[in-house]
C-alpha cells in the first residue's frame, strides 16, 4: 500500500514540477525583453545627449543680439529734475 501511495505522490510531484516549469518559462519569456532593454537604454541616452550637445554648440542656432539704432541712449550727464 505504501508503494502505491508513493508512486501516486511522485506522479503528482512530477505534474506539479512540469506545471511550475511551464509557468516559469512563460514568465521568463515575458520578462526577457525588459531585461534586454537595460543594455541599450544608457547607450541611447548617451547618444541623444551627444547629439543635443553638438546641435546646441552650433553657432548658427544661437540667438543673436541685434543692434537697433532707433532708440539711442541719452548722453551721459546730470539727470534733469
Amino acid at each position: 500500500m505504501g508503494i502505491v501511495i508513493g508512486l501516486i505522490a511522485a506522479a503528482i510531484g512530477v505534474l506539479v514540477a512540469l506545471a511550475g516549469g511551464l509557468v516559469g518559462l512563460g514568465v521568463r519569456l515575458l520578462v526577457i525583453p525588459f531585461g534586454l532593454l537595460a543594455h541599450p537604454i544608457p547607450i541611447i541616452l548617451i547618444a541623444v545627449g551627444i547629439i543635443w550637445l553638438v546641435k546646441g554648440s552650433n553657432h548658427g542656432n544661437l540667438p543673436v543680439a541685434r543692434i537697433c539704432h532707433g532708440h539711442r541712449a541719452p548722453p551721459p550727464g546730470p539727470r534733469p529734475l
